[in-house]
């Protein structure tokens, strides 16, 4: 399928802090590919600079194009492909890699080929949405599918550990839910943006009463906890969160229904955490979800949100800076 879309730039790490941005042409694209000219990407900040720090060296070895939430306008389509026409606006993940350089999902370019079948399709927008307002999907899903996991309830409290971009929409999707949130992070301005946001209350990690604040926040322990840190200390601040379900020597266990603290494991973890399992469960039990990824079904969910209001990009995301602009903005991120 030939297409307009000739080249386009990209950002490119070659090395631990080492950014620039290059031209590059776009690979063919198949029956079943539509092209897509970039309008807007969103940094997920961990996993981005985990990339630059070479975390993922061995399996996407420099040089790297980072990223992987995208929002575009499709600018053509293959003679196979279903559903999906010149104009519309869709978020997206996972293109082709652009001949020439590695990809970590690789969506940080001017331009894409995307496949339109299997679990890294593209998600439509609605009709005649602000593309901007939607840059949030691919992330916000992430959390969306950890949240929607754990089955919260409208009155429980919950607990998120970290609010970089994951954490804050996880905060975000529980008090969708009706959930009492309450958030805590190292960082102050965070945590003023949390507040901004609705959320019930914000605790600074680094204050020295910052645990026995958190539980007398809960009233002892939270329904729910999120852990997004992506830190040892906050893995194991993680279960000293969650409310203990007593013993019951004389019952079943069977005699709470199943009705455990949620721990939802959110990060990615660079050190191993060792623990004892008896000393880490609340209690006699505890319900652990360690969701990975997100899928087509979580991304639509996370536009409907966005269209009803749920959600809003501008809530998050302070202003759009220019690809040119990624050496410093990388680095003002580290």
């Amino acid at each position: 399928m030939s297409h307009s879309l000739n080249a386009v730039d990209a950002i490119v790490f070659h090395g631990p802090d080492d950014i620039r941005v290059e031209n590059f042409k776009l690979g063919p694209a198949a029956d079943d590919d539509i092209v897509v000219r970039t309008l807007y990407t969103m940094v997920s900040s961990g996993t981005e600079l985990r990339t630059l720090a070479g975390y993922y060296k061995e399996t996407n070895p420099f040089p790297v194009i980072p990223g992987y939430s995208a929002v575009g306008e499709v600018i053509a389509a293959g003679r196979k492909v279903a559903g999906f026409r010149v104009g519309d606006l869709v978020s997206y993940r996972n293109p082709k890699p652009v001949p020439g350089v590695n990809a970590c999902w690789g969506v940080q370019a001017g331009g894409h080929v995307l496949t339109t079948l299997g679990s890294c399709r593209p998600v439509l927008l609605p009709p005649g949405a602000d593309p901007f307002d939607y840059v949030i999907v691919e992330i916000a899903a992430i959390s969306f599918r950890g949240v929607e996991a754990a089955a919260p309830c409208e009155g429980e409290s919950a607990v998120v550990i970290g609010q970089g971009p994951i954490g804050a929409f996880s905060a975000a999707w529980l008090k969708t839910r009706g959930c009492r949130v309450l958030v805590t992070d190292l960082e102050q301005a965070r945590l003023d943006r949390a507040l901004a946001r609705g959320m019930a209350a914000a605790v600074n990690g680094r204050d020295a009463d910052a645990e026995d604040r958190i539980h007398a926040w809960t009233g002892g322990g939270a329904d729910l906890v999120v852990e997004s840190s992506g830190a040892s200390a906050g893995a194991l601040l993680a279960y000293r969160l969650l409310r203990k379900k007593p013993q019951s020597h004389g019952e079943s266990m069977a005699h709470f229904g199943g009705n455990w603290p949620r721990l939802v494991m959110q990060a990615t973890y660079e050190k191993k955490i060792e623990i004892n399992p008896f000393d880490f469960i609340p209690g006699e039990g505890v319900t652990i979800l360690a969701p990975k990824d997100r899928g087509v079904e979580d991304r639509q969910k996370t536009v409907e949100a966005v269209r009803a209001g749920k959600l809003r990009a501008r809530d998050f995301v302070d202003r759009p800076v220019d690809y040119r602009e990624a050496r410093s903005a990388y680095r003002a991120l580290r």
